[in-house]
């Protein structure tokens, strides 16, 4: 009971520190999130010049709408949620990607009426009836067998990955279950260091955030979206397992990182949240202001970037000479690419994080989305 006391000590007086700090920076010029995340190594300027979200955007968008009013789970700020999708996989399979948009719309309702910034919102029986959804999701077999008292969301959310099942080999499928199941017990629940009794680390935290943002199986999803299996064996075999895995990474930690800061706001400020990569850091370090914990922040997240162009030389490198890996690994990169790129655009562009007055030039009503709506 000390502990968890005296750590929720820490981040109130930390949160309320900062809650100042922020009305300062606030009236200065916006920073930019695309210049912070920039170096010599990767520029942001430009990057994705002539990217467009999938060409049935409007169709797809329909298309889960109408799954989640049908199981009674459509949230209508999940449109600015799905549109993210329409970015991921540009190139898509109309059927894949309509399967993954109904799971959008499943992991969604989650979110919002559940995950991690409202868990502490619910009362003490939503809670508890949220911790037993939560928990039959995440623990859900590769038989997909619900039970008879289900939650629809727990109907919706079986049928969707059925059909992904069908539409997949079983290996591809047995790995995406493994971490979309473990996205799901992870994230749904109050993620608050008071909560949990402990101020994690900040590689601690990090591990953890890229769970509960759902970036391991949206990488996994690459493959999915357009049929493109890899044979990881054979990748294994030539040396390009490990860097393949790496580049994956990279990928994953930047689309959570970055969104840490574009939420920033969002979570921290407006919603009391310390399960945020700024607040991490200055947990981490309560002698840093704000500036300088962002200005961390967003060394780490410019950092990956360095290193994805880095790793992505040496994969380029190591398979150029591997006629018979060639196709399926340069069509796969390219759909890597593609994700960075969504991760950053979709975040630029999508209104779920834009106010009147914001710390990010990005997110300030006034800035440009590049015309790149769906």
């Amino acid at each position: 009971m000390k502990q968890e006391h005296s750590v929720q000590v820490a981040v109130w007086s930390t949160l309320d520190r900062i809650r100042s700090e922020y009305a300062q920076v606030l009236q200065t010029a916006p920073l930019s999130l695309e210049e912070l995340f920039s170096s010599e190594s990767f520029q942001l300027e430009g990057f994705g010049k002539g990217f467009a979200p999938h060409a049935k955007s409007e169709e797809l968008q329909t298309i889960a709408e109408q799954f989640g009013r049908q199981y009674g789970i459509w949230l209508e700020n999940a449109k600015h949620y799905i549109t993210c999708t329409l970015f991921l996989y540009p190139t898509a399979g109309y059927n894949r990607l309509a399967a993954i948009v109904k799971n959008n719309a499943v992991d969604y309702f989650l979110n919002d009426t559940m995950g991690r910034d409202v868990f502490s919102l619910l009362t003490a029986d939503k809670q508890q009836a949220a911790q037993e959804i939560v928990e039959r999701m995440a623990t859900l077999d590769d038989g997909l067998v619900v039970a008879p008292w289900a939650h629809p969301v727990e109907l919706a959310n079986a049928e969707v990955l059925n059909y992904m099942r069908q539409t997949s080999p079983g290996q591809w499928f047995r790995e995406f279950l493994k971490f979309y199941s473990h996205h799901i017990g992870v994230t749904h629940k109050d993620l608050n260091s008071p909560v949990l009794g402990q101020i994690a680390g900040v590689s601690e935290y990090i591990e953890m955030r890229i769970h509960t943002a759902g970036m391991h199986h949206i990488m996994l999803l690459i493959e999915y979206s357009t049929g493109n299996f890899l044979d990881w064996r054979r990748l294994e075999e030539n040396g390009l397992l490990q860097p393949l895995k790496r580049l994956h990474f990279t990928v994953a930690a930047f689309g959570a990182l970055s969104n840490d800061l574009f939420s920033f706001e969002k979570e921290v400020i407006d919603n009391n949240s310390d399960s945020n990569l700024v607040m991490s850091i200055l947990l981490n370090d309560p002698a840093l202001t704000l500036r300088e914990a962002i200005l961390q922040s967003a060394e780490i997240v410019g950092n990956l970037l360095a290193e994805y162009s880095s790793v992505l030389a040496v994969i380029r490198r190591k398979s150029q000479n591997m006629f018979a890996l060639a196709n399926g690994l340069s069509e796969h990169l390219e759909g890597v690419e593609r994700c960075l790129e969504a991760s950053w655009l979709w975040q630029v562009y999508t209104k779920r994080y834009k106010r009147p007055r914001s710390i990010w030039a990005e997110t300030t009503l006034a800035s440009k989305t590049r015309g790149i709506a769906p």
